[in-house]
């Protein structure tokens, strides 16, 4: 079986892997590198890395409608299979695999639909989630649903712990799934659109933190981007671990409740905000026993949303 593979971050690569060790994958198109590190250097994606090594031939395009359709005809594809690819495939890409274009997608759909399905469930504090494999149309995320896997979310899973957890069980489903289709076992059934959520593309102003909303609703953020941005002392502070704790008494939000050894507590608009990992402007992510030790923080100073009114 010839098979395309269309992906672009980490989460694909385990989809990748799998597939290279159940059929022959005869190409991988990746988005176009576009990330540079601090001197400037070109990063590649890493599914483009792990098809090099794999020995893959890998095609970049800057738009896969416009320039994709004659180089994916001519490799000849049973199937083509996308995971975290970037781009929205047109009818004419669709067409051309017999067997068409299936998709893992992070979410159980039709719930987040969209490029931020998991960082979506974290800010919105959802206890579940999974990875659908479902039939590409020319929708997002809207296709025919061919298998589905839950998994529980972990009070203490962040976006990077829940990325690789659903990489993995995207990649094992993917297989199952795949032999199934291809064996008529698996039939493809429709969405029902009513019950459709979206999880669109994140952007930075969300993750700057209100500390008037509840303790856990601020942690979520956190969890969902990795991190939650503030303002402290009119420079940006970042907050990378936390945990939501009970109300600490009267305290109007923001506030410093408390600020000594390993204990950096902030009121929230209910509950209170227990900082465990933190990055002040222009240091290195630390501790927060660390960043105590070296800034004398008072019960009482404001953290404020960032670029917020003082």
């Amino acid at each position: 079986m010839r098979v395309v593979f269309l992906g672009t971050p980490e989460f694909a690569v385990p989809s990748l892997d799998a597939l290279y060790k159940h059929a022959e994958v005869v190409g991988a198109v990746c988005q176009p590198d576009r990330e540079r590190d601090r001197k400037g250097r070109i990063i590649e994606g890493a599914v483009k890395r792990r098809a090099e090594e794999l020995g893959i031939p890998v095609y970049q395009f800057e738009k896969i409608r416009r320039d994709g359709a004659e180089t994916l005809r001519a490799l000849a594809p049973d199937v083509m299979i996308t995971c975290a690819y970037g781009q929205i495939l047109s009818q004419e890409i669709l067409d051309i695999a017999p067997l068409g274009v299936l998709n893992v997608h992070g979410s159980v759909l039709p719930k987040y639909r969209g490029s931020a399905p998991i960082q979506r469930a974290l800010i919105n504090g959802e206890k579940k989630t999974g990875v659908t494999i479902m039939k590409t149309d020319i929708g997002m995320d809207t296709g025919a649903i061919l298998s589905m896997e839950e998994l529980e979310i972990n009070d203490d899973d962040y976006v990077g712990d829940l990325y690789e957890k659903l990489s993995c069980v995207g990649a094992n489903l993917l297989i199952k799934t795949l032999d199934g289709y291809l064996s008529g076992e698996i039939i493809p059934v429709p969405q029902n659109d009513a019950l459709a959520t979206q999880a669109p593309p994140l952007k930075k102003e969300e993750a700057y933190l209100d500390f008037t909303r509840s303790a856990e609703s601020v942690r979520n953020v956190i969890r969902g981007f990795g991190y939650g941005v503030c303002e402290f002392r009119d420079e940006q502070l970042k907050i990378y671990r936390a945990e939501a704790i009970d109300d600490c008494g009267e305290n109007t939000a923001g506030t410093v409740v408390t600020a000594v050894k390993h204990d950096f507590i902030v009121a929230c608009g209910s509950g209170a905000l227990a900082i465990s990992e933190l990055q002040a402007c222009g240091k290195k992510r630390m501790k927060t026993a660390d960043f105590l030790n070296g800034v004398h923080v008072m019960p009482g100073e404001i953290l404020r949303k960032f670029g917020g009114n003082r």
